[in-house]
């Protein structure tokens, strides 16, 4: 009687807590991996394993104005400074981010498909100035009006090396199409992007190409839809942003209630070295 009166109890007590914490508007979500990666040039396996717990917070004032929040729990200290995690506020005027935000050129257009339970080394993302700058702490605004979005950012005021961007994007369901450009103090020409997006049936098709002067990039994605089963390739050269050139190929299996049994292979042209993984990701 006793053990069923403390389970009651602390029953009665979880319930509060979870209304309590729904009526402020705060859910506890994650993400996390394990298997085994051959990163490049290592020589050996290793297990490689991760995860991550997020709070996304959500509030609305009286006339309707929406405000809220998302940080991970390993980068609380930097979401109390504003250099990890992002707040924001919303309303028939857009959409307003502060804290550790894409630029406006990334968020219209995106990076590839990316293959592998890990990333392999991300090797399918494209080279942006407001990657390659790492500004911390920016604004970002967006806005968007059916099919129609549009995007700009400004890097951190206090800081040297500032990015602005904006973005435009363009997405009808089965084709997209985006335009980015970037500004930076530290480089005397514009970074243009643009990314083209097209969705045949089970087949996702990307290509991105990017001018910075006389240097460019370029690169194209394809997934294709086999039940529950994905397979993705990319191929990008971004030799002279970057100075890599690499293509990947890779499998992932939907194994229900958020965990997909993924596997990859990337091979780096410019280094002559390659990699892959095996593994389950999963999110809650």
């Amino acid at each position: 009687m006793k053990n069923l009166l403390l389970a009651s109890t602390a029953l009665v007590l979880s319930a509060g807590f979870a209304a309590a914490a729904g009526h402020e508007g705060v859910s506890v979500g994650g993400n996390g991996y394990m298997g085994i990666l051959d990163d490049f040039g290592s020589g050996d396996a290793e297990f490689k394993s991760r995860i991550r717990i997020t709070f996304d917070a959500v509030g609305t004032t009286d006339a309707g104005l929406e405000f809220g929040g998302s940080v991970r729990a390993d980068n609380a200290s930097g979401g109390a400074s504003g250099t990890a995690g992002s707040v924001y506020v919303s309303g028939t005027f857009g959409k307003f981010s502060m804290g550790d935000v894409d630029g406006a050129a990334l968020a219209a257009v995106g990076d590839l498909a990316g293959v592998g339970y890990e990333g392999i080394g991300d090797l399918n993302e494209m080279a942006y100035l407001s990657r390659l700058l790492d500004v911390d702490e920016s604004l970002l605004y967006s806005y968007s009006s059916g099919d129609l979005s549009f995007y700009a950012s400004h890097d951190q005021l206090a800081e040297s090396d500032q990015v602005m961007a904006v973005g435009v994007s363009y997405d009808a369901g089965n084709f997209s199409v985006a335009l980015g450009v970037e500004d930076a103090d530290a480089i005397s020409d514009n970074h243009i992007i643009i990314g083209v997006g097209a969705s045949l049936g089970d087949v996702d098709l990307k290509a991105i190409y990017g001018d910075l002067g006389s240097d460019s990039q370029f690169g194209v994605s394809a997934s294709i839809g086999v039940g529950e089963t994905t397979i993705t390739a990319f191929w990008e050269d971004s030799e002279e942003l970057l100075g890599e050139e690499a293509f990947g190929i890779g499998a992932a299996y939907d194994l229900g209630g958020g965990a997909t049994l993924a596997g990859g292979y990337v091979s780096n042209e410019t280094t002559s070295e390659d990699a892959f993984d095996l593994g389950i990701k999963f999110s809650f």
